[in-house]
């Protein structure tokens, strides 16, 4: 039986679904005060869902223009606040149980980071203008309408509006590094149940430090969005831990047709792909991507082999293979052959 709730996504699921369905578009502003974006507590989830629900739920009913919810810590846990249209009065729910936190929010931004609007509904932008009001100190957080002569400024694009394979068309057909997509909450699970979810994209409603994580990836190099495909746990889990010592985000899948599913969905920089694996090689994942119109049709797709003969080698290269790399792979290799695409991004 799970025991653990995680704090932000309860509620904001919880406010996300009842907005969704009552229709509601009122202004939704979500403060996280603590100091990290991952907060579990000792209570069973469906616990945790009621008592957001009963103390929420009101609340929420009663809203006529705007929603001001912040987290703070407190001795034994956490503490939620929110304060509803003008009124200066602070309701306050106490969680106690604070089991573990982690993913530590990064104040590291520019002082001047902007973030364009890109939205026609007014509810989003006053919520944005609240929220940047509320952590302009902490983050340096700008919220402004879009502005199309100026550039520099991340975007966030309102696609609430949009679902089902139009979402996904959307959020395929932009690769801008600053383009952040807004999304219901709804959407984001169907997405992520059927792993078509984007590195960017934001759940509404949203917390601050939700847009600061992604933004502050901007002032970083880019990490590398690597596929490892192999059967071998052994030697799935050795590959993945030496690349993200070499700073690279890893997504494994355990057998070819896995490794199919997944990058017929979701974009990657690069393809690391076991040949010998049950059901499906590596050269049949290549070579059936090679075929279709997925995000990763010109992907280098990488095999990881023990062949070493030169004919059976073309053959690999014949059905879509771009680059080999001989098994057992060294973390020295593996730095040195990923260095130009680090380099590129």
């Amino acid at each position: 039986m799970n025991i653990n709730s995680h704090v932000l996504e309860i509620i904001q699921g919880v406010i996300g679904k009842y907005c969704e369905t009552q229709s509601q578009k009122f202004s939704i502003t979500l403060i996280n005060k603590l100091q990290c974006n991952y907060v579990c507590l000792q209570m069973p989830p469906e616990q945790m869902i009621a008592n957001c629900e009963a103390f929420l739920t009101p609340a929420l009913a009663a809203v006529k223009q705007c929603f001001l919810l912040t987290l703070e810590a407190n001795i034994q846990g956490v503490s939620i606040h929110y304060q509803i249209d003008d009124s200066e009065q602070v309701n306050t729910l106490d969680f106690h149980g604070l089991l573990a936190t982690k993913e530590s929010v990064s104040l590291a931004l520019d002082v001047r980071q902007n973030v364009d609007v890109l939205t026609d509904c007014e509810a989003l932008l006053k919520s944005c203008l609240k929220m940047s009001a509320n952590t302009h100190d902490r983050f340096g957080l700008n919220f402004k309408l879009f502005n199309s002569t100026l550039r520099e400024s991340a975007q966030l694009e309102d696609l609430r509006h949009l679902s089902g394979n139009a979402l996904i068309d959307k959020l395929n057909s932009d690769s801008l590094n600053t383009h952040i997509k807004l999304c219901s909450i709804n959407d984001i699970y169907e997405l992520s149940q059927a792993h078509k979810l984007s590195k960017k994209i934001l759940g509404w409603p949203f917390f601050d430090t939700d847009l600061i994580t992604i933004l502050t990836t901007f002032h970083t190099q880019t990490r590398l969005s690597v596929l490892v495909a192999d059967d071998s746990l052994p030697s799935q889990i050795a590959t993945k831990v030496m690349l993200e010592m070499l700073g690279c985000l890893v997504t494994c899948a355990e057998n070819g047709a896995s490794a199919l599913t997944l990058a017929q969905n979701e974009p990657f920089d690069l393809l690391l792909l076991d040949e010998r694996m049950p059901g499906m090689f590596g050269s049949d994942v290549a070579q059936q991507l090679v075929r279709q119109n997925t995000p990763n049709n010109n992907t280098p797709k990488v095999i990881l082999t023990g062949l070493t003969g030169d004919e059976q080698i073309a053959e690999l290269f014949d059905k879509g293979i771009t680059h080999y790399l001989q098994k057992p792979v060294t973390k020295a290799v593996l730095e040195k052959f990923i260095k130009p695409w680090q380099l590129a991004s």
